[in-house]
């Protein structure tokens, strides 16, 4: 002991400990400030589009679907997916993040990261709504807000 304590504590998740996002992902999201978030792992679902959602909206929210490669794999073959011109992917309304490096081995586990971290995702983002990979957004993400 020398008088002095530090100490640095990391997330363990996002730059270096396990788990990332495309380059063109991470400068998409930085723009984010109305998040819609939802994760799909291991292939098991594939993207349900919002129903309700208002030109407002469309035009302030992020809609953020963060993929696995099995994930994205399976969701390519089934979807009709669109590439923009700085190379982000898209399944109607929803941005595919794919989420590379995974820190566990178990999909359910990585599953939770964007759950639990999505504040550490999308760092920028001043709300967020998460909704399971499973489920369908069937109200317009702002009343929820609202309320």
């Amino acid at each position: 002991y020398n008088g002095y304590t530090t100490c640095q504590i990391h997330c363990g998740f996002m730059n270096n400990s396990g788990g990332d996002i495309d380059k063109q992902d991470k400068n998409f999201v930085k723009k984010c400030r109305f998040v819609v978030a939802s994760g799909i792992f291991d292939g098991y679902d594939t993207p349900h589009q919002p129903s309700n959602i208002s030109a407002l909206s469309q035009k302030l929210f992020c809609f953020l679907m963060v993929v696995d490669e099995k994930s994205m794999r399976s969701i390519e073959t089934i979807l009709n997916i669109t590439t923009d011109e700085y190379g982000g992917k898209w399944a109607g309304l929803w941005r595919l993040i794919l989420f590379r490096n995974s820190p566990y081995d178990e999909p359910r586990r990585n599953g939770k990261v964007p759950k639990l971290l999505t504040h550490r995702m999308f760092p920028n983002a001043e709300y967020s709504i998460w909704i399971d990979g499973k489920m369908e957004l069937l109200v317009d993400p702002l009343l929820i807000l609202e309320r």
